[in-house]
């Protein structure tokens, strides 16, 4: 567990074990009723699944053409609703009312761990489960304690209406420098001595803390070899929101349309009358490399793992979640009505929602 006093949000980590070096946390998220001034963001993607209460966003966006400006989630987030969110755009969320509860995902652009947890080191899948159950690790016990809440950065709104700060932070052209600069091993005074800048000017730069001229972009860009059409259309969206299907029995359908731009985080949904018996994959699609996560929304379920997975019978309940890293078929009993969101961390996409 962490906790931000300040913006009145705990975070309970669920992610997979730090070992598998993962490229998105799963943390549930508990809210207070503290309406946001300020605003958050980073590079990447989050999704966002309400469980209990309703959850309030706002956004500072401009659709082009206009200036940039406060915008509200209407109607609010509520449970049977899942939200993709474009992360860049400087956002914040709180509950609407006393207090709301969600399941939120994130992945940092650079595909780096954005949040590590406490992890019991066990063979392939792990199992997290909440506080009030009874703690059932897989294989062994060690456990090291390895946990920090997500990388965001603040902005205010008096700072985004500076001259092109909006769209360093907004388009994802700050970080995006930072990151590629970082990556080739250059220092900011390296760079800055090699396209004949100010160092400071260049610190400042990635901060989106300056004004910066076209043509300095222009020579940094250049000198990195980052794209310009891309980032504007990065920007060009704010969020996607979806109804969890209300249908008695589905099989790993999509929750979510593809978002624009490249996106790894796919989020699908199964859903599990009592009694039913059905056999699930732990993979969805043809990428050797994706590790998936499944969440128990609702009711409980029994499930027997294969041979090549340990061989064991789990009884997971609402609020439990399972790690995957090995492709496999597990067989799924449910001994009350089950409801389980898969979220698959692949470069392979099958996001296509069936017609309606």
């Amino acid at each position: 567990m962490d906790i931000v006093p300040s913006d009145e949000i705990s975070y309970q980590s669920f992610s997979p074990p730090a070992a598998w070096n993962a490229a998105y946390s799963l943390q549930k998220v508990r809210l207070g009723a503290v309406e946001k001034q300020e605003y958050v963001f980073h590079p990447g993607e989050e999704l966002l699944i309400p469980i209990e209460g309703e959850v309030a966003y706002h956004f500072f966006w401009s659709p082009g053409e206009k200036m940039p400006e406060r915008v509200l989630l209407t109607p609010h987030a509520r449970e049977g609703s899942i939200l993709r969110i474009n992360p860049q755009i400087p956002h914040h969320a709180w509950a609407a009312k006393d207090e709301a509860t969600a399941w939120l995902v994130l992945r940092h652009a650079t595909n780096s761990p954005v949040a590590l947890v406490i992890d019991q080191n066990s063979s392939s899948p792990a199992m997290r489960r909440s506080s009030n159950s009874l703690a059932a690790p897989i294989k062994d016990q060690e456990s090291s304690l390895m946990f920090r809440t997500p990388v965001r950065r603040r902005v205010t709104a008096d700072d985004l209406r500076k001259p092109g700060a909006y769209a360093m932070i907004a388009w994802g052209i700050s970080e995006l420098i930072r990151d590629t600069r970082q990556k080739t091993g250059l220092t900011t005074t390296d760079l800055a001595n090699q396209i004949g800048i100010d160092p400071s000017s260049l610190s400042r730069l990635e901060e989106a803390k300056a004004n910066v001229s076209i043509e300095m972009l222009s020579r940094v860009c250049r000198a990195l070899r980052i794209g310009m059409t891309e980032r504007m259309d990065s920007g060009s969206w704010i969020y996607q929101r979806e109804q969890i299907n209300t249908r008695k029995t589905i099989t790993a359908e999509p929750m979510l349309r593809p978002p624009p731009g490249p996106h790894t985080l796919h989020a699908y949904l199964s859903r599990i009358a009592e009694g039913e018996q059905r056999e699930l994959r732990t993979s969805i699609g043809d990428d050797p490399s994706q590790i998936s996560s499944w969440i128990l929304l609702k009711g409980r379920a029994l499930v027997d793992l294969p041979q090549e997975m340990g061989g064991k019978s789990l009884i997971v309940d609402a609020g439990n979640v399972i790690h995957f890293r090995e492709h496999g078929t597990v067989q799924l009993k449910a001994m009350l009505d089950a409801t389980i969101v898969h979220i698959v961390h692949s470069r392979v996409c099958a996001c296509r929602l069936p017609a309606s």
